[in-house]
């Protein structure tokens, strides 16, 4: 009884954090009309809730603008492990690799999988490695799907065609030696235009670095001012006429 309150608990928080966490978009206002996906699960069950649940794991999900929040929680008797190496994310059958929040904003590919013991469980996001980069001022996050038509009316009809395509997930879960490749598929139930008004741009938690600027010519000319000076100075001191040393 103890077990299912602290499950029935943690559901309950990790559904706040998706209320209030919250993701960025590429795009503004004025850019064309700003669209909202509305998903269900359809594999490997059926539902709204996007909940998932065996005998050894219950994972929740939520899918925003350019990746997929979701929370896991080890319900067997042994430690399971997550592999992130191997995970991946197809849209409309295109499967790419992942980055997740080890690795969001890195310049490395290497993801860390970590241990769950009994009762554990993570909180993370993901979203496909190429569609996370610094364009030189500030990180984008790539839509999974269109969201705004850029007042394209070839572009909006393609994404009221959205309806019925599928965000799938790879999760393989290693329960000591053995791996199990669990399949989940998310397919757009709905497609809704919303006001720019009623949108409000998200940010991650924790937010993206500052991104790092390359030395410019500008830098170069001061670095050279600046040593050009410290070497004049260095041979005035050595052209200085020694004095000997009075007696």
């Amino acid at each position: 009884m103890k077990i299912k309150i602290f499950l029935i608990a943690v559901i309950m928080t990790f559904s706040g954090i998706f209320m209030s966490c919250v993701t960025t978009s590429q795009y503004s206002p004025g850019s064309g009309n700003k669209y909202q996906y509305v998903y269900k699960m359809v594999y490997p069950v059926k539902n709204s809730s996007l909940l998932f649940q065996d005998d050894s794991v219950i994972i929740q999900f939520k899918l925003d603008e350019s990746t997929v929040r979701f929370q896991l929680q080890n319900i067997s008797e042994s430690a399971i492990t997550l592999d992130w190496n191997r995970a991946s994310i197809g849209i409309s059958d295109r499967y790419f690799a992942v980055r997740h929040a080890s690795n969001f904003y890195g310049d490395t590919n290497f993801s860390n999988s970590i241990i769950m013991p009994p009762l554990g469980y993570l909180r993370d996001v993901i979203i496909p490695r190429e569609n996370v980069y610094n364009d030189g001022d500030k990180w984008v996050e790539l839509d999974l799907l269109p969201t705004t038509d850029h007042r394209s009316s070839q572009l909006q009809e393609s994404i009221k065609k959205n309806v019925g395509k599928r965000i799938s997930l790879i999760f393989p879960i290693l329960f000591g030696s053995t791996t199990k490749n669990y399949r989940f598929d998310f397919q757009v139930d709905t497609v809704k235009r919303i006001a720019w008004k009623d949108y409000t741009p998200l940010k991650r938690v924790p937010g993206p670095p500052p991104p790092v600027h390359p030395v410019t010519a500008l830098d170069n000319v001061t670095t050279a001012v600046i040593m050009v000076g410290v070497l004049g100075f260095s041979a005035y001191v050595l052209s200085i006429k020694k004095n000997p040393p009075a007696e």
